[in-house]
C-alpha cells in the first residue's frame, strides 16, 4: 500500500489517485473475463462517461470523491489494502475533507446569514435624483467584469508557456488544415494519457511493457530501442520526429492497442469512446467528428495529421 505524506501537494495527490484509479480499471475483468467498458461503468457507479474519464487521466484537476472512490473500489473488485491509500489521497487532493462527507455544524456557532449586496452606484455626471440603475444589472455589470479579468489573466499565463528547448522538440505544422497542431513532447516522468498512447504503440509495434500512464525508465528505454531500429536520435524522448514514425494509419475494423490509443484520445478530446481495442461504427463516427471539428477530410480514418491533432488535444499535467 503507498504512504500517502502529510506534505502532498492536491494536485500530486490528484495525480497518485488517477493513476490507482487507472490501475484498478485496468487489472479489472468482467463476469465474460473482460475489461469492464468505460460506458458500463460510469453507469454502475452513478456517473455520466467523460467524467468518469477525467477521474481516470491524471492530467486534470478535478478528482474523484470518496463515494465514487468506494463505488469504484468495490465495483472493481480492487485490493482491499488499496482503498485506505485512495481515500487519502481523494481527501488531499480535495485540499480537506471530501465534500460528500462534511463535518457537523457547530451547535454553538449561529448562521451567519449571506451580506447584503452593495447598493447599486448611479452612473457619474447624473442630475440629482435619477434613478439607480436596478440591483440585477449592478450584478450582471459586476460578474462580466470579473469573468473578463480572469479569461485576460489565463490568456496571458498561457501565452507565456514555451515548449522546451530540446533536440526532439515539438513544432507547428508547415501548413494544411490543421497547422496550429503541434506534436507534443513527453518525456521521462510524465504522466499523462500521451504516455498510455507511447506505450500502446509500442506494444502495437511488438515491444513487451505495461501500459501504466507513468513515462518511467521501462517506457524511456524502450523508446530509445524503437528509436535505434528506426534510424532516429536514440535520446528517449518522444516529440516532432519520433511520433510520425511512431503513430500508423487506423480505420474501421481494425484491432489492437493502436485502437485503444485511439479510443483513449477520443475521450480526452471530448468524444468519449469506450476502450475496447476494437474500431467499431462508434469509433468511427467520433474519430469523423473529431477531423470535422479540427477542419480535417472527415474520412473516419486516423492518419498521421489526425493522430498529431489527437495528441495535441490532450491538456498536460
Amino acid at each position: 500500500m503507498v504512504e500517502v505524506r502529510p506534505d502532498r501537494t492536491a494536485s500530486g495527490a490528484g495525480q497518485e489517485l488517477a493513476l490507482l484509479l487507472r490501475a484498478w480499471w485496468e487489472a479489472a475483468t468482467d463476469e465474460s473475463g473482460r475489461k469492464p467498458t468505460q460506458e458500463s461503468l460510469a453507469r454502475r457507479v452513478g456517473v455520466n462517461q467523460t467524467t468518469l474519464s477525467r477521474y481516470f487521466n491524471p492530467a486534470h484537476a478535478s478528482n474523484a470523491p470518496k463515494d465514487i472512490v468506494r463505488a469504484l473500489h468495490a465495483t472493481l473488485g480492487a485490493p482491499p489494502e488499496d482503498l485506505p491509500t485512495a481515500l487519502a489521497l481523494a481527501e488531499t487532493a480535495a485540499g480537506g475533507p471530501a465534500r460528500s462527507e462534511p463535518p457537523p455544524p457547530s451547535p454553538a456557532a449561529p448562521a451567519q446569514p449571506f451580506p447584503p449586496a452593495p447598493e447599486p452606484i448611479s452612473p457619474p455626471n447624473s442630475p440629482p435624483g435619477s434613478p439607480k440603475p436596478p440591483r440585477s444589472l449592478w450584478r450582471t455589470t459586476l460578474v462580466a467584469a470579473v469573468t473578463t479579468s480572469i479569461a485576460l489573466a489565463s490568456w496571458a499565463l498561457l501565452a507565456d508557456r514555451r515548449p522546451p528547448a530540446t533536440h526532439d522538440r515539438p513544432v507547428a505544422a508547415a501548413r494544411g488544415p490543421a497547422a496550429t497542431a503541434r506534436w507534443p513532447l513527453v518525456r521521462l516522468g510524465e504522466k499523462s494519457s500521451l504516455t498510455w498512447t507511447i506505450q500502446r504503440l509500442l506494444q502495437a509495434d511488438g515491444r513487451r511493457l505495461r501500459a501504466d500512464g507513468i513515462f518511467g525508465p521501462e517506457t524511456r528505454r524502450h523508446v530509445i530501442a524503437f528509436q535505434r531500429t528506426r534510424g532516429l536520435q536514440p535520446d528517449g524522448k518522444v516529440g516532432e520526429r519520433t511520433w510520425p514514425v511512431l503513430v500508423r494509419s487506423v480505420a474501421s475494423g481494425a484491432t489492437g492497442p493502436e485502437v485503444e490509443a485511439v479510443q483513449d484520445l477520443l475521450g480526452q478530446a471530448g468524444l468519449p469512446a469506450d476502450i475496447t481495442g476494437v474500431y467499431t461504427a462508434g469509433t468511427l463516427r467520433a474519430v469523423s467528428d473529431f477531423q470535422t471539428r479540427r477542419g480535417l477530410p472527415a474520412t473516419g480514418a486516423v492518419d498521421t495529421p489526425t493522430w498529431r491533432a489527437l495528441t495535441a488535444s490532450v491538456p498536460r499535467p
